[in-house]
């Protein structure tokens, strides 16, 4: 009966250890993204780890949606300083506190988006970058989110077709032409062939928010968003038409541009974080979703 008894227990005690060593390799697979990681502790330990870490990842995602606003323009910047603030904090506050410090970096490179923008002065024709597509060209295919997409309309080159922004999805489309009176500053924006806003002087276009100034005299009018759903490919026709300035940011097939001409956008930001704690150090990116705009 003893003997029983203790095979029973010896049996119990095996499984508990198998658990705690199988719950361990799982959390280690789960750090499959990590450059390097240096555990010393327990299962408890190792329990705390990912509390804690999840913690830090929903700090980063409340970061990133409030330093967004309403203005993506400038938003990776806004968030990267965001970032190395909250580091400061937190290592003062809970390193201080249990030893636990952390160094968290934007990693635009490895972030999921892409922009392209012509945005020096002065304003060039609104082709593909690189020189081609007078006539027309692709800026994005299947785009699931599109975050920044402003321009400035400086002038009107002659007569002929305007250029057109066509954003369409597999039933339907949404067309913003950049029109006036040439020669002169004369500009007249069409959404959908209506007249939205006109005037005499540069037109500054927000094209997310449905807004339009030109010389003072805003307009509005309605988004391709609040008509279509995605996902979306962006065309722009008789681009020699006009110059302009504008900048593009989004999630989608960017292939038609070529690489010297586009460069990473944190649509989906990718941070680097890295943990320095009494039982372990490890290194690992996280990707912080935001809700679109």
């Amino acid at each position: 009966m003893v003997a029983r008894d203790r095979g029973q227990l010896l049996l119990i005690g095996g499984v508990a250890i198998a658990i705690v060593v199988f719950s361990t390799i799982l959390f280690a697979h789960s750090l499959a993204v990590t450059d390097a990681i240096a555990t010393t502790g327990s299962a408890q330990s190792i329990e705390r780890l990912a509390d804690r870490e999840a913690s830090v990842n929903r700090d980063l995602g409340r970061l990133a949606v409030e330093t967004r606003g309403d203005d993506l323009d400038g938003y990776e910047t806004r968030y990267r300083d965001a970032l190395s603030n909250y580091t400061v904090t937190y290592n003062r506050v809970v390193g201080s506190r249990d030893g636990t410090y952390l160094n968290a970096t934007l990693n635009e490179s490895a972030s999921l988006g892409t922009e392209v923008n012509q945005t020096k002065t002065p304003a060039k024709q609104f082709k593909e970058p690189g020189g081609g597509g007078g006539n027309k060209w692709n800026l994005v295919n299947e785009s699931t989110r599109i975050v920044v997409f402003n321009i400035t309309y400086v002038d009107l080159n002659g007569g002929g077709n305007p250029t057109t922004i066509v954003v369409e999805n597999a039933t339907d489309r949404w067309t913003m032409t950049l029109d006036g009176t040439p020669p002169g500053t004369q500009k007249e924006i069409l959404v959908n062939g209506v007249s939205r806003c006109s005037g005499s002087g540069t037109a500054h276009l927000e094209i997310l928010s449905g807004t339009c100034e030109v010389a003072g005299s805003t307009g509005t009018y309605p988004t391709f968003a609040s008509e279509l759903e995605g996902p979306y490919n962006v065309t722009i026709k008789h681009g020699a038409q006009s110059d302009v300035r504008y900048r593009f940011a989004a999630l989608g097939d960017f292939s038609d541009i070529h690489s010297d001409h586009k460069a990473p956008y944190p649509v989906v930001p990718a941070v680097d974080t890295t943990y320095d704690t009494p039982s372990a150090s490890y290194n690992r990116t996280v990707f912080v979703e935001v809700n679109s705009t």
